[in-house]
């Protein structure tokens, strides 16, 4: 339920390990100035997808003051984020004893590169022999999507136990974790200062020599962000499936928030920034959602 009527709207300050204890402010984790700590861990929509840009962390509005330790890093998938024996900054301020922090909630953002890196192999441009070849599902592996989902599923359960672990000051602090909304296929690159193509497109130069049309590109794109949404809802602690559901963890379905851009547009275009970006509005909106979730379980409404 919203409650943005009922509480303050409190930008939080972000803090990522680089900064810890450098500057004016000698800022760590834990710092007792703030009611709320959380522990922010992600991809892209937690970093800066483009220059200029924003991202989902700064678009919080948040109950009580708040310091976020932000561990994101762009383009990062779940499956590298689970691997905790590569991720030593995640261990480190979440679970190693005699250095982590207490949070009182974790925001985690994935599974999104790890479908768009995966979307080529995904994707085939010929419908699959004996399926209406106006089914999306017809140019879809399903195999390698099931086996993609649970992998990002397995990823999540890792972080979830790590949060858990003995020793750790964070047991059973709720994670928070976002759907991805629809992207649309499009040439439209990340770019560094709105010129310089940097990465991407992603989707688009697989269907740009198809002969599918623009309708059915987008019901593709579309399917492949439902069957992500399905199994990072399916994690909910809630309203999750049996024997998926993990402990105190909130997926917030921020599918159908932003305005979809227009596939012939090549730069921002409604809500989107570039081909899998949100801009700014656009962040802002899905944060609405995520701070509605945030503070609704933190005061405990």
């Amino acid at each position: 339920m919203p409650i943005q009527n009922t509480f303050p709207a409190l930008p939080p300050d972000v803090l990522n390990p680089r900064d810890i204890g450098v500057g004016e402010h000698n800022l760590q984790p834990d710092d007792p100035d703030y009611t709320w700590h959380l522990l922010a861990e992600g991809d892209s929509w937690f970093t800066i997808a483009a220059i200029p840009s924003s991202n989902l962390l700064y678009g919080l509005r948040l109950a009580r003051w708040t310091l976020i330790l932000n561990l994101a890093y762009p383009g990062d998938t779940i499956r590298h984020m689970s691997e905790l024996s590569d991720h030593k900054d995640l261990v480190r301020f979440l679970a190693q004893q005699n250095f982590c922090s207490r949070f009182d909630a974790l925001l985690l953002s994935g599974g999104g590169n790890d479908l768009i890196d995966a979307a080529a192999e995904l994707i085939h441009v010929a419908p699959s022999p004996g399926v209406n070849p106006q089914d999306p599902v017809a140019y879809i592996d399903e195999t390698r999507l099931g086996k993609l989902l649970s992998n990002i599923q397995d990823g999540y359960k890792r972080i979830v136990e790590l949060r858990d672990a003995v020793g750790g000051l964070s047991q059973g602090a709720p994670a928070f974790l976002h759907t991805y909304d629809y992207v649309t296929p499009r040439n439209a690159p990340g770019r560094f200062l709105g010129t310089v193509a940097i990465k991407g497109p992603w989707l688009w130069p697989i269907f740009k020599n198809s002969a599918l049309g623009v309708s059915l590109q987008q019901r593709i794109a579309d399917r492949l962000i439902d069957r992500l949404a399905e199994a990072l809802l399916a994690l909910d602690s809630d309203r999750g499936a049996p024997g998926k559901k993990l402990p105190a963890f909130h997926v917030v379905d921020t599918r159908h928030t932003l305005l979809p851009a227009n596939p012939s547009d090549v730069g921002t275009s409604n809500d989107w920034l570039n081909e899998i970006h949100p801009n700014m509005a656009g962040y802002n909106k899905i944060a609405a959602r995520l701070s509605d979730a945030v503070n609704a379980r933190l005061m405990g409404v």
